[in-house]
């Protein structure tokens, strides 16, 4: 509220040589912004001061500054601040940054993303043949992760990655064989240790790792028992 024409309680207003009204405030860590936008009159510039302030107070406020760093960049230190990443990890985060991300959105400011830009690039990479589970599974969910970092840092508002069932991944089925295909693929075995392979691998429901493991005295055939070592 302005106490006097000129002085507020909270920033300040200036009239332009133009005839328009520029705002100043200070934000939550007592820095003066400028506002991005300039009013036709001083009411509608008080009132812009009153809505920041409010937001400032209900914790809803993000700077417009921090917002101008382009996705590429925000994406790219996203990245370097998590340090328990995989190598393997990091190399698939920055080749779908660069393959996936990039042709539509990398030189986009932060502040400006929004669900409606995010549906459209997501229709693009599906257009473009990549299957929806490997966009539902890595690309959106990856992008999904940096702008939620960006909200919870005040950077953006919210999150617009708001694609109801984008995130979520259906995988087809694998297909299980029947106990007749299990016994014809064994016969199929010119070695005896591959058939029988076979045949444990499916009927003591061993992993891949513990069958490979095991040494002639971890089977007793007259106990007809199997010992699966740590």
């Amino acid at each position: 509220m302005a106490n006097k024409e000129g002085h507020r309680r909270f920033g300040s207003i200036r009239k332009l040589p133009s005839g328009q009204y520029q705002i100043r405030y200070p934000g939550p860590d007592g820095r003066l912004r400028t506002g991005a936008v300039t009013y036709k009159d001083r009411n509608l510039a008080g009132r812009a001061l009153s809505l920041i302030e409010a937001q400032i107070i209900t914790g809803g406020w993000t700077d417009p500054q921090r917002g101008k760093v382009k996705l590429k960049d925000y994406a790219d230190k996203w990245i370097i601040q998590r340090p328990n990443l995989r190598p393997r990890t990091i190399e698939l985060y920055r080749w779908l940054l660069a393959k996936q991300l990039a042709p539509q959105l990398d030189d986009i400011s932060i502040g400006k993303m929004s669900p409606e830009l995010i549906r459209d690039w997501r229709a693009e990479l599906l257009a473009r043949g990549v299957s929806e589970s490997t966009t539902a599974k890595v690309s959106y969910r990856l992008l999904r992760a940096v702008l939620m970092t960006a909200a919870e840092d005040r950077v953006i508002p919210r999150n617009p990655c708001r694609i109801r069932g984008a995130g979520d991944e259906n995988p087809a089925e694998r297909p299980v064989l029947t106990i007749e295909q299990v016994y014809d693929l064994a016969e199929r075995m010119e070695d005896g240790r591959f058939r029988a392979l076979v045949l444990l691998v499916t009927f003591a429901s061993l992993r891949w790792g513990e069958a490979i493991a095991l040494r002639r005295c971890d089977i007793d055939l007259d106990a007809c028992s199997v010992v699966i070592r740590p």
